[in-house]
């Protein structure tokens, strides 16, 4: 009688480990759809800049892609974002093609998914919780007299050397 039980626990832990593993893809891929809508946001911003002429396309612009700057002549740089925001649209459009796949998976292996059980709610929001504690918070940077000045605090606490007195 032992040995059905034995069988029956197996297979709900591998069923339980495939469970986990659709719902692990289900948030991977909204975290990446969070991140393309922001690169879509910003790429947005900047075509607007072009459109409210804050950005002249007949001057030549700086564009931040990939960890690097670019100057690029204004008609070249705003082709170029034009590029990556149709580009960036069939990246989400395929993301949300995948999610809702991944979704109709998870609920075909667990309908109840849901109807998760206040314990399991509450692990889950303390493990949360507790990987927004250790991710550093970003600070507030001091407030300059002037926009885009250059802050020279960091040089406030060096000192005159008594070298050049003693010579």
């Amino acid at each position: 009688l032992s040995r059905p039980s034995t069988v029956l626990m197996a297979l709900d832990r591998v069923r339980l480990l495939r469970i986990e593993e659709l719902a692990h893809e289900v948030l991977q891929s909204q975290e990446e759809l969070v991140t393309l809508d922001r690169q879509k946001n910003g790429l947005r911003e900047a075509l607007g800049a072009f459109r409210r002429n804050e950005a002249p396309a007949r001057n030549s612009q700086w564009v931040a892609t990939a960890g690097q700057f670019l100057r690029l002549p204004g008609k070249t740089a705003r082709t170029w974002l034009t590029e990556q925001q149709e580009e960036t649209d069939r990246r989400i459009a395929a993301g949300r093609q995948r999610l809702k796949a991944q979704m109709q998976a998870l609920l075909a292996e667990h309908p109840q998914v849901t109807d998760l059980p206040p314990g399991v709610c509450e692990l889950l929001l303390t493990e949360q919780r507790s990987q927004a504690k250790v991710a550093p918070k970003p600070q507030a940077p001091k407030q300059a007299a002037k926009r885009n000045a250059l802050d020279y605090s960091r040089f406030d606490g060096i000192v005159d050397s008594d070298s050049e007195e003693e010579a």
